[in-house]
């Protein structure tokens, strides 16, 4: 089943037709990719279904030229949302996945996605609109899905603007460090020291040779503090911990998975989980030693990242982050790109609908600004009071 664009060839696959040959034409696609995003890896997806969502049966649609593969989405179908009220196909992103969107071509991103898009309107499917979230939303393929949206007289969508920080190695390195985090890094040194007390306190990064023992020393230090508390660390759930291992060994089967780790002497008290995509790194999961809490294991273990940058990730054009607004690494990642949901209308009447939709919307928050008045006018005075903000959060910890 498949429809053509510019000689474009568009077909719905399912888990059980993803062949060798097509697992190893998606890794050369992702390699390609105009947006690298490691959460749409054969090496990440196929996974996060068999071990995180085994009961999900997914609709990947491949864009190919010839025996070339030019375009690649995996979307679950959705019949109404809040977010769109008719039939849809939602990118699909797992429970552990920071980025969503489609991997394309970097030379056929329009062709691609037009043809994408056109297969998907067909009218014995239904779907009336793609739907993604955590979606790059000024990149080269919200560009192109905006151009879509706009040949059936739409407009798409952009929703939940977030900045994620990101690290660029080649403008990494100890000054980068010195003015991220400015009269703070002398207490981050204080810390190193008072480590030092312990053993000597060494960093590594490893971009091969992954083996068990390094996997399971994360798992063990991922899984303690409020993670264990919880029960939201990889160890919480079999599950969750046979995707880890899963994933990992195939990123590393290509030296694509990125750990680092913290030591002092033989003891590792902190440990990052990375992985690498289409020339980009992604930030996947912190673990530190609870224990050592208060010297701040986490920051000084990504601190060192920071200062290695330039030499263990010279290959890396950008390291994404993971990590939410307002979060520790933002101060020490200063780069920002801005991450969202789109909606893309892809039928006349999924424009209609979306534009009803945000009618109702509009009125709604019309009433409760309209009630939330009324009440403030029509409630007693109170007291002045003072009061402190407290945070529960530990300033001494990573985000992820």
């Amino acid at each position: 089943m498949g429809s053509s664009e510019t000689r474009l060839t568009v077909r719905q696959l399912g888990l059980g037709d993803l062949t060798p040959e097509r697992l190893a034409a998606w890794a050369v696609l992702e390699a390609r990719a105009a947006e690298p995003n490691a959460f749409l890896s054969p090496h990440f997806v196929v996974p996060a279904f068999r071990h995180l969502d085994p009961d999900v049966t997914p609709v990947i649609l491949v864009v190919e030229r010839g025996a070339q593969l030019l375009g690649l989405g995996v979307f679950t179908e959705v019949l109404a949302s809040r977010v769109f009220p008719l039939p849809h196909l939602v990118g699909y992103c797992s429970r552990h996945s920071y980025l969503g969107g489609l991997l394309v071509d970097r030379d056929h991103v329009h062709d691609a996605v037009a043809a994408l898009c056109t297969h998907a309107r067909r009218r014995s499917f239904g779907w009336q609109a793609l739907v993604f979230s955590r979606i790059r939303t000024d990149g080269p393929i919200a560009s192109a899905l905006e151009q879509r949206a706009r040949s059936v007289g739409a407009t798409m969508q952009r929703t939940s603007p977030k900045e994620r920080a990101i690290l660029v190695p080649g403008e990494a390195g100890p000054d980068a460090l010195k003015a991220a985090l400015g009269k703070k890094l002398n207490e981050i040194q204080r810390c190193k020291r008072r480590l030092a007390e312990g053993g000597e306190v060494t960093w590594r990064c490893l971009r091969s040779g992954v083996n068990e023992k390094v996997v399971d020393t994360f798992l063990r230090l991922e899984d303690q503090g409020w993670k264990a508390e919880e029960k939201t660390s990889l160890r919480s759930t079999p599950a969750d911990q046979a995707f880890f291992h899963d994933a990992v060994a195939r990123f590393d089967g290509e030296s694509r998975a990125l750990f680092t780790e913290l030591r002092v002497g033989d003891r590792v008290i902190a440990s990052t989980s990375n992985f690498v995509s289409g020339g980009a790194g992604f930030a996947f999961k912190v673990g530190w030693d609870f224990e050592l809490k208060k010297l701040g294991p986490g920051i000084l273990n990504e601190s060192e990242l920071v200062r290695a940058a330039p030499e263990v990730c010279a290959d890396l054009a950008w390291f994404d982050s993971g990590a939410q607004p307002d979060s520790f690494i933002d101060k020490l990642w200063p780069e920002r790109r801005e991450l969202g949901t789109l909606v893309v209308p892809l039928t006349r009447a999924g424009a209609a609908s979306l534009r009803l939709l945000g009618g109702l919307r509009r009125v709604a928050q019309a009433a409760k600004r309209l009630r939330a008045s009324t009440t403030a006018r029509s409630a007693p005075s109170a007291p002045a009071t003072s009061a402190s903000a407290s945070s529960s959060n530990d300033p001494q910890a990573p985000d992820r």
